[in-house]
């Protein structure tokens, strides 16, 4: 045996321990469920109610479903469990126990129950699905408002007033071996400091996630770490969601974050997108559609929820929506510079689209509708059809606005005489009624919720109601006092309207020449373009329309300036309309609202000139990006919604000129540093420094400084030589861990 391979023999010596861990690690069984979701995955808003009081008793604190959609629920009443077996609309089995007000409880994958029972007999118990009877696992001093058993079975408790979390391995047969695992036992708000820890999740990589209610977050403790990272909550360093004081918290397979926003009343979630309100947007009650003071969560492995709605003393189960919302309109993907003609094309003019055209509607389909009216009628052209294919009549009066839905249903303002949102069925081809409203609607939108929304430019507010409920004049004020001001919680003449996936509101505030974003749940807006916005963007002069691109970036129609902006990975900048009022092709005359189709083209009402302007999208031009660099610097931060992980710096030096066609916000991955040099012949030299901001995590990182060659050679060396000794395959990744933790 050479000493290569005796440093190899050494090396899996030390590390047998090593590798078994792998090895357990990578074929646990998680006994809970986290389902993958799409990106705009929605719920039933309407809770089925499991359970009322008379099962579960007063305020149910706990409930766990395991992967085979049993359901366990704690009476702290009776002093019981309550079990559920999959589509058993009756609990089909009762444990009752000696432990007093438990607040927590956790199901492990053979069955057996953790219960909390440290209000007054100060421990957790364990019950036994082999034997049926508890024993004592856990000493601890005050109740656990959270339980979890992660995958190297370490039970974890939260002490919220303790301010603490502990844990201690069950492979310890002393009770009382409690080791700290977030908090310092003083209250406070520091990151290494807790206020309140109530539910708990732990992950597979051991990072711990704390429901920090105290202080109206969730905070990240990587393994090993005693100091904490806001994920969520208004304190977090990127943007998330304002919480007020959440109680439960759930990662789904993507790693994003599921919480219990506890006075807010409401489920919240992250995605792709960011935050959202998932259940319980309706403010607090107790009515289907509404929660009062939830308090923990749990899916089933087909995405319902379940939550334990406790000062409505239920359990309420929510619906996973199975028809993913399909957007009915379009949000094109553009290059960071995107460019459109300058020379509309008049797609319909005053003989056909009427005198002052205000609303337009462009679908996925790329149909688009158009409102004459003078006639009263809808105009509806298909695909690449110069003439309209379909003219609906209707006994509406002058309608400022139009909506269309993913299966054909158009809904029209008839507000300012017969006070009324009318929709008109794709099946029945007629009028109905669908919401009732004070004035017109100067912009419609119905979100991925079925919410339709009406901004009534006179009596300077939104307004929405649930399409779902039968209720009529079930109107909820959306955004703005209905008094006219500039505060952030007012609106002065509100025009268009765009609620995104997350259902944010975006709000053309044409009186304060300004667009305000109104985050779900929240009454104050934000200004994100405008002369008065926190960061510099655009002047405008009553925008009354806007759109969000599949980016998220701002297209607006700037009204008072006759033109169309948009802003993009360098800010804002005019789009079309550039060139001053009139009614020469490449100019605009007060714009009314514009929509996109699916190639990216642009399609706007000119109120003045009695006109629909169709404005080309120029693809190649985005080919046509010129960049020299001398030396490039990287730093990708691995950071957001998903667990941070690790933070690769990869220096590039370079002298060359290139064309390169680019897409705004790329994801980097990297897990090596390596330094790369070229040179070529340049005539232009200019130095760039560039920043680029990532939600990538990376779960093994390279610390030794080896060329890929070397590291191949050695790691397959090490593979071979162990199948020879131990006479079965190892994955080379493996025996790529354990060379590279030596």
């Amino acid at each position: 045996m050479n000493f290569s391979q005796e440093k190899y023999k050494l090396i899996i010596s030390f590390h047998l321990q090593f590798l078994s861990n792998i090895l357990f690690f990578s074929f646990l069984a998680l006994s809970f469920n986290q389902p993958k979701f799409c990106s705009t995955a929605t719920w039933d808003s309407d809770g089925i109610t499991l359970a009322n009081r008379s099962i579960v008793g007063q305020y149910p604190p706990a409930i766990f479903v395991n992967t085979n959609n049993s359901i366990y629920v704690v009476n702290q009443e009776e002093r019981i469990i309550v079990i559920w077996q999959e589509e058993n609309v009756n609990p089909t089995k009762i444990i009752p126990g000696n432990f007093t007000a438990p607040l927590s409880l956790f199901v492990t994958s053979n069955g057996d129950i953790y219960i909390g029972d440290g209000d007054d007999n100060g421990r957790v118990q364990r019950w036994s699905v082999e034997t049926s009877i508890f024993v004592t696992v856990m000493n601890t001093n005050s109740s656990c408002f959270g339980l979890f058993v992660d995958i190297y079975d370490t039970l974890y408790c939260s002490m919220p007033h303790e301010y603490q979390v502990v844990k201690r391995s069950l492979n310890d047969p002393l009770t009382t071996s409690n080791r700290v695992a977030a908090g310092t036992g003083t209250q406070g708000s520091a990151s290494n400091q807790l206020s309140q820890p109530l539910g708990i999740f732990v992950d597979v990589n051991l990072d711990l996630y704390v429901t920090d209610c105290g202080n109206d977050r969730v905070q990240l403790f990587q393994s090993g770490e005693s100091n904490g990272i806001t994920v969520a909550g208004s304190t977090s360093l990127n943007p998330t969601i304002t919480l007020s004081c959440p109680s439960g918290i759930i990662l789904d397979a993507e790693k994003y974050l599921f919480i219990v926003d506890n006075n807010n009343n409401r489920i919240v979630g992250s995605g792709l997108n960011g935050f959202r309100c998932l259940v319980g947007c309706n403010g607090w009650g107790s009515q289907s559609n509404q929660l009062d003071g939830p308090f923990s969560l749990s899916f089933d492995r087909f995405g319902n929820m379940f939550v334990t709605d406790q000062s409505n003393h239920r359990i309420q189960k929510f619906l996973l929506m199975k028809d993913s919302p399909a957007l009915s309109f379009n949000q094109p993907k553009f290059c960071p510079t995107p460019i459109w003609d300058s020379d509309g094309i008049t797609f319909a003019n005053q003989s056909i689209v009427g005198e002052d055209p205000r609303a337009i509607f462009v679908n996925a389909n790329n149909t688009i509708y158009v409102v004459n009216r003078e006639d009263n009628t809808i105009l509806i052209w298909e695909e690449e059809n110069v003439n309209p294919t379909k003219i609906i009549s209707g006994n509406f009066t002058a309608p400022l606005s139009l909506f269309v839905t993913s299966n054909g249903d158009i809904y029209i303002d008839d507000g300012d005489h017969n006070g009324q949102v009318q929709r008109w069925s794709a099946e029945t081809n007629t009028f109905v009624m669908a919401m009732n409203i004070s004035a017109s609607c100067y912009g419609l939108f119905i979100d991925i919720k079925n919410t339709l929304y009406c901004s009534m430019f006179h009596h300077h507010q939104v307004v929405k109601r649930s399409l779902n409920d039968v209720v009529m004049n079930s109107n909820q004020v959306a955004a703005g006092t209905g008094i006219q001001g500039s505060a952030s919680n007012e609106l002065d003449g509100p025009g268009g309207i765009f609620v995104d996936v997350n259902l944010d509101l975006y709000v053309a505030d044409c009186g304060n020449d300004r667009v305000q974003l109104f985050q779900s749940g929240e009454s104050n807006g934000i200004t994100v373009a405008g002369s008065t916005s926190l960061n510099p963007t655009i002047t405008l002069y009553c925008p009354t329309g806007i759109i969000l691109d599949a980016e998220k970036y701002l297209f607006i129609v700037d009204n008072g300036n006759h033109r169309i902006v948009g802003s993009g990975l360098n800010g804002f900048r005019c789009l079309v309309g550039c060139y001053g009022a009139g009614s020469q092709s490449n100019q605009l005359n007060y714009p009314f609202s514009f929509s996109f189709d699916s190639y990216g083209n642009m399609f706007v009402t000119h109120s003045l000139n009695h006109r629909i302007q169709k404005f080309q999208y120029l693809e190649e031009s985005c080919a046509l990006t010129t960049t020299t660099a001398m030396v490039t610097t990287a730093t990708t931060t691995i950071t957001p919604m998903k667990t941070p992980t690790v933070t690769i710096t990869t220096t590039t030096e370079t002298m060359k000129t290139t064309a390169t066609t680019t897409t705004a916000r790329k994801t980097v991955s990297a897990t090596t540093m390596a330094t790369t040099t070229t040179l070529s012949t340049t005539t232009t030299t200019t130095t760039t420094t560039t920043t680029i901001i990532t939600t990538t995590t990376i779960t093994a990182i390279t610390t030794a400084t080896t060329s890929a060659t070397t590291t191949t050679s050695n790691s397959g060396a090490v593979t071979t030589w162990f199948s020879s000794k131990f006479g079965f395959f190892v994955p080379s990744v493996l025996i790529y861990l354990i060379y590279i933790h030596n």
